[in-house]
């Protein structure tokens, strides 16, 4: 193990989910730096942040109730911390800005980054978001090395987890914190045993990038497999209001689950039944101008 670890992240269900696992494993950080409250700024159109309080706001607390040192602020502070605490490794969980390569350059042993895609596919902003939305059973987490292009270092691992239980955002933020955290441990056994020469560098014309998701993103599409609506719908409202559009306007979508095996009746007041070619969906659902 490093020496000195750095664990930089966020106020957010994954960063707090790889803190509470590295503790978990006996391999605590030497300090925590964590984005400032005030440096998560909402999305165009009026959507809510991408990291929000409710997520888990308890990783400050998790470091202290630890003995663990830990600094909270804009970018600006995230060199200070550097300076102040010389890490050998940094190890990023949910760290929403980029980073400088001088500040890469300054750790011996590198800058690792926990990220929620199977890279190259999901570069970019929310992968955890776009993977729902194209209908993804599973969520992909990449352990790569950091370097001057975003989302592009040499990947060291990777790993999935199922969505079987429809999980929500934020619990599919915990699970990527931890499996994270896994790979990482794994990492670290492997350099021990002197296994270093395992990474695989990234080609730049592969994959995807998305963009941060627009509004028209969170539409839901009737065509879709029941499960996949679902699964989209629960994971994806902690960050917006899923909808789905009829012909008087858009219905937003507070909650949905697989229907029972054969109902066909009339939906209740409050609902709507969505039979898809696999299933029927039940919906919990307000008009946009009640929301």
């Amino acid at each position: 193990m490093p020496k000195r670890l750095l664990l930089v992240g966020s106020r957010s269900a994954q960063t707090s989910a790889s803190l509470a696992a590295l503790l978990a494993q006996e391999t605590p950080p030497d300090a925590l730096f964590v984005d400032g409250p005030d440096n998560n700024p909402g999305r165009a159109g009026g959507l809510p942040p991408l990291i929000t309080p409710e997520d888990s706001a308890g990783v400050l607390e998790l470091a202290a109730a630890n003995g663990i040192a830990a600094i909270s602020g804009p970018p600006r502070r995230l060199k200070q911390a550097v300076q102040t605490y010389r890490p050998e490794q940094v190890l990023v969980s949910c760290y929403p800005h980029r980073i400088s390569l001088a500040l890469l350059e300054s750790v011996p042993l590198g800058w690792l980054n926990i990220h929620p895609s199977l890279l190259p596919d999901y570069r970019g902003v929310n992968p955890i978001f776009w993977q729902l939305r194209d209908g993804h059973a599973f969520i992909g987490v990449t352990l790569h090395r950091m370097n001057r292009e975003f989302d592009l270092g040499p990947i060291i691992d990777q790993c999935t987890f199922g969505l079987a239980d429809f999980p929500d955002f934020t619990e599919i933020s915990r699970r990527v914190g931890r499996c994270g955290v896994q790979l990482f441990l794994g990492y670290l056994d492997n350099y021990r045993k002197g296994w270093v020469d395992n990474e695989s560098v990234q080609d730049a014309l592969a994959g995807s990038r998305q963009d941060r998701p627009r509004l028209e993103d969170f539409a839901v599409d009737p065509t879709w497999s029941a499960r996949r609506l679902v699964r989209f719908v629960k994971g994806v409202r902690n960050l917006g209001p899923p909808y789905l559009e009829t012909p008087t306007g858009r219905d937003l979508i507070q909650e949905a689950s697989v229907a029972a095996s054969g109902r066909l009746a009339m939906p209740l007041p409050g609902e709507r039944l969505i039979h898809c070619y696999d299933g029927s969906v039940v919906l919990g659902v307000i008009s946009e101008e009640q929301w």
